[in-house]
């Protein structure tokens, strides 16, 4: 019994000896532009640009918005030239920016896209074509399970529209306060103080009507705010084109590899943008919204 203990020390500290730090140096690493415009017929354009950084970057993510480039978004009604506006976030405590247009956007037209920063260009171009469904009905379970655990979820039924391909995505909007959590943790706000501030939740994932044509969907969504018997939701259902479908498709692939060390690793790609942007200017269109009640 005295040999196997003094040669299991042995061996501990063989293997404590065995240990080395490396220090791994970061590749060079070129900043990309992110581009996010979905066009939505009756309502004026709204267009969110960013720098990309380092996945280890210490840089604030706050001061990541471009606030110097021209924005054009042209179609046969005319030219319409974005300009920086900004929204102030109650819960963050802080201006979140923009680029925002002052003509409505007009449905079953082509729109084209131009943009320049730091003297480089980025075109794009979408048709407002798009056709919202309309919902059934709302439900709600209090336990279903995915792959990060198990959550209450908001069940909104809706019919696919037939002979099409279609892509999906849930939103809610709702009203919150301090007294509630954003994904697990309690809402820390000194911009709302004992008042409350209406937010806007979208699904982290998004759909697609590949093996449904014209059939009922219901797709079950995990709520990201808690909440209290009685209040009150009002749920809609995006109807995305493909370009934006990719985007969201390929970021929550990004989510699922990083909580799971089973899912191959996802990358952004370039997709409809030159000079190697990411992101998406693409079409959609809302549903009429239908109120829900917690339980």
């Amino acid at each position: 019994m005295k040999i196997i203990i003094i040669a299991l020390v042995i061996l501990s500290l063989f293997l404590d000896s065995c240990e080395k730090t490396i220090s791994i140096q970061q590749p060079a690493y070129t900043s990309r532009l992110s581009i996010e415009c979905g066009l939505e017929a009756g309502k004026v354009p709204e267009l969110y640009l960013y720098k990309t950084i380092q996945f280890f970057s210490t840089d604030n993510v706050d001061g990541l918005f471009v606030k110097n480039a021209e924005v054009k978004i042209s179609s046969t009604a005319g030219d319409d030239l974005l300009s920086l506006d900004s929204v102030y976030n109650y819960l963050k405590c802080r201006y979140d920016y923009l680029y925002k247009g002052k003509s409505l956007i007009v449905s079953n037209k082509r729109h084209h896209l131009t943009l320049i920063s730091d003297s480089i260009t980025y075109t794009a171009s979408t048709t407002t074509n798009i056709s919202p469904v309309t919902i059934d009905s709302v439900g709600y379970t209090d336990a279903f399970k995915d792959i990060y655990g198990e959550h209450e979820g908001v069940i909104p039924y809706f019919h696919d529209i037939p002979n099409q391909s279609n892509y999906y995505r849930f939103e809610m909007t709702r009203t919150v306060d301090t007294t509630m959590q954003f994904n697990g943790i309690k809402i820390g706000s000194l911009c709302i103080g004992n008042g409350s501030v209406t937010v806007l939740e979208e699904g982290r994932s998004v759909y697609n009507d590949l093996k449904i044509n014209g059939g009922q969907i219901f797709l079950v969504i995990e709520p990201a705010y808690s909440h209290k018997a009685g209040n009150e939701g009002w749920v809609r259902i995006q109807t995305l084109d493909k370009e934006i479908y990719d985007f969201y498709n390929q970021l929550d692939k990004q989510k699922l590899s990083q909580k799971n060390p089973f899912v191959e690793p996802a990358f952004l790609p370039a997709g409809q943008f030159n000079n190697n942007a990411i992101g998406y200017f693409g079409s959609i269109a809302r549903s009429k919204p239908v109120k829900f009640i917690f339980p």
